[in-house]
């Protein structure tokens, strides 16, 4: 596949598949992003012991079906997603903290309605304002809540359309 490429403020969005040697960069982006969050959940592991658990789940669920894409300005990454594209689902998005504000969520969102034009769904934490607001100003309909089987903090889901 292809990479997208956009162009926004100056800046060269490039979207490309997960590549093997992306793992140690997006188990890190991963982490920084999920903490920069400020949720209890996500603060109840340091940095370094989501970055390694990270290492370990990215290739498990990458095997298990997930589809990754990351999103590089020039050759950093600063957002990624994952798919289940059998379960139609949006399965993870994040930009990494000093990235956020500049559209790139929009950039990777509006990629996924591409690749699953028939709709998807995902889940959020439910005290995550910043990510309800942002998945409901992109089309998203707010959907049922409940318990992050895992964690155990309450979710809600999201469908698109």
């Amino acid at each position: 596949m292809a990479a997208d490429k956009w162009y926004k403020n100056f800046m060269a969005l490039v979207i490309r598949p997960y590549r093997e040697r992306d793992l140690h960069q997006t188990a890190r982006l991963w982490a920084e992003s999920w903490r920069s969050t400020g949720l209890d959940v996500a603060l109840t592991a340091s940095a370094a012991e989501l970055y390694a658990d990270n290492l370990q789940r990215i290739p498990r669920e990458i095997g298990a079906g997930w589809d990754v894409f990351l999103a590089f300005d020039d050759d950093r990454p600063v957002g990624f997603i994952a798919m289940k594209r059998p379960a139609r689902q949006l399965d993870q998005l994040f930009v990494s903290p000093e990235a956020q504000g500049r559209g790139i969520g929009r950039m990777l969102i509006d990629f996924a309605k591409r690749q699953l034009p028939d709709g998807f769904w995902l889940r959020t934490a439910a005290n995550n304002r910043r990510a309800c607001a942002f998945y409901e100003r992109e089309g998203c309909r707010r959907g049922e809540t409940g318990r992050h089987l895992t964690l155990g903090h309450q979710t809600v889901i999201y469908h698109w359309p």
